[in-house]
C-alpha cells in the first residue's frame, strides 16, 4: 500500500511539473519580441524591385517591423479601400495595387505590418469636405507655411473618417493602426479657432480616446506619433495639443520623434543636440519616464509602451549637423536600451537606411 501511495504520489508531482513546464514555455512564446522597424513609403511599397530589395536586406538583420504609408501626406488613400464612405469621397490614389497580398508577403518573412495614417494634415479633401477643415478667424481655410491644409480635430466627420480609415486596415491585414500629425497645426492661433492650449489637448486627447475604444473593440493596436519635444515643454504641448502623459492611456505605444536634429540649440543638456545623438535621446527617454509617471505612479494601469522615431537621416540643413551613419544610429539604440527601452523605428523619407546598423546585439 506504501509503495502504492508513493508511485501515486510521484504521479501527481510529475504532472504538476509537467503542466507547469507546459504554462511557462506558453508564457514565453507570448511575450512579444521589441519592435525594429524601418519607415517604408507607397512609392516604395508599390514598386515590386524595390520592396523585393527591402525585404532581403529585412531578412538579413534585426529588422522585424515596416510602417507604410495608407492614408499619405498628400492626403491620399493608397490603396483600394473597400469602404463606401471612402469611395464616395474620391480619395484613393492607388500606389500599392495589391495591399493584401503584399502584407501576405511581408507576414511570410516574419514582419510585422503598420499601417502609417496621416490624420488631420491633409491637403486634398478641403475641396471635398470644406466643413471639415480648420478655419481662420475670417472663416478662411487654414493653410500652413507649407502650403497644407489640415482637419479639425474637433470635428465629428472627420474624426470618423479617420477611424473608418483605420477600420479598413484591419480589413486589409495590417497589425497596428499609427496615426501621423494626430494635433493641430502649429502656426494656427488661438484667436483664430478660438482654442487655448488646454482645449487644443483636450480636442486631440478626446479623438484618440474614442478611436482607441473603436479599435480596441476591432482588436486593432493603436501607435500614435508625437512630437519629441511635447514630452518636457508644456508650450509645445499647448501649441499642437498632444499631452504626452493623457495618450499613454488611450493607446498601445507612443512613438516620440525624438530625432537629435528636431531638438533647439541648447535643448536636452546639449548646445547642438544633432551633435550628440546618445547623449540626446538618453535625456528624451529619461524625461519620458518622468511624464508618463504623473498619470500612472504605481505603474498599476494598462498604459501605452514607449517606441520612439529615430534618425536615419543627416539633417544637412542646421548650422552645425553630423552625418548620421550606422554608428549614429547605433548610439540611438544604445541610448534607448541603456533607459529600458528595446522597441524603436528609424526615419528615413527617403528609404534608405545604414543597413550594417541592424547586425549584432546593438540592433
Amino acid at each position: 500500500m506504501i509503495k502504492q501511495f508513493l508511485i501515486s504520489l510521484m504521479m501527481i508531482v510529475c504532472l504538476s511539473m509537467t503542466f507547469s513546464n507546459v504554462s511557462y514555455a506558453q508564457e514565453e512564446q507570448t511575450e512579444p519580441a521589441p519592435i525594429h522597424g524601418i519607415y517604408v513609403s507607397a512609392y516604395v511599397a508599390g514598386t515590386k524591385n524595390m520592396m523585393d530589395e527591402m525585404i532581403t536586406h529585412i531578412d538579413e538583420t534585426d529588422i522585424n517591423a515596416v510602417v507604410i504609408d495608407v492614408k499619405n501626406d498628400e492626403g491620399n488613400i493608397v490603396y483600394d479601400m473597400d469602404s463606401e464612405l471612402i469611395d464616395g469621397l474620391g480619395t484613393e490614389n492607388i500606389l500599392i495595387k495589391d495591399m493584401p497580398g503584399l502584407i501576405d508577403e511581408l507576414h511570410d518573412h516574419g514582419i510585422y505590418v503598420i499601417a502609417r495614417c496621416v490624420a488631420f494634415r491633409d491637403p486634398y479633401i478641403d475641396e471635398l469636405k470644406p466643413d471639415w477643415m480648420l478655419k481662420t478667424a475670417s472663416g478662411e481655410i487654414y493653410e500652413d507655411n507649407k502650403g497644407f491644409n489640415w482637419m479639425d480635430p474637433r470635428n465629428k466627420e472627420a474624426k470618423e473618417y479617420l477611424v473608418e480609415v483605420a477600420l479598413q486596415c484591419k480589413e486589409a491585414g495590417f497589425d497596428e493602426i499609427q496615426y501621423d500629425y494626430v494635433r493641430f497645426p502649429t502656426g494656427i492661433t488661438e484667436e483664430d479657432i478660438g482654442t487655448n492650449g488646454y482645449g487644443r489637448r483636450r480636442a486631440v486627447y478626446e479623438f484618440v480616446r474614442e478611436a482607441h475604444a473603436e479599435l480596441k473593440t476591432n482588436s486593432i493596436p493603436l501607435s500614435l506619433d508625437v512630437f519629441g519635444t511635447v514630452i518636457n515643454s508644456k508650450v509645445d504641448r499647448n501649441i499642437v495639443g498632444q499631452e504626452y502623459s493623457w495618450l499613454s492611456m488611450n493607446s498601445e505605444y507612443l512613438s516620440p520623434m525624438v530625432y537629435p536634429s528636431h531638438y533647439y540649440e541648447g535643448t536636452m543638456g546639449n548646445d547642438y543636440p544633432d551633435l550628440y545623438p546618445y547623449e540626446t535621446i538618453d535625456a528624451a527617454m529619461k524625461y519620458s519616464k518622468r511624464e508618463l509617471e504623473t498619470v500612472n505612479p504605481l505603474g498599476n494601469r494598462p498604459q501605452a509602451g514607449v517606441r520612439p522615431w529615430l534618425q536615419g537621416f543627416t539633417a544637412s540643413y542646421l548650422k552645425k549637423y553630423r552625418q548620421y551613419g550606422a554608428e549614429e544610429v547605433k548610439e540611438q539604440i544604445r541610448a534607448l536600451n541603456d533607459n529600458g527601452i528595446y522597441d524603436w523605428i528609424i526615419w528615413n523619407p527617403s528609404c534608405k537606411y545604414e543597413w550594417e546598423a541592424f547586425y549584432g546585439k546593438d540592433g
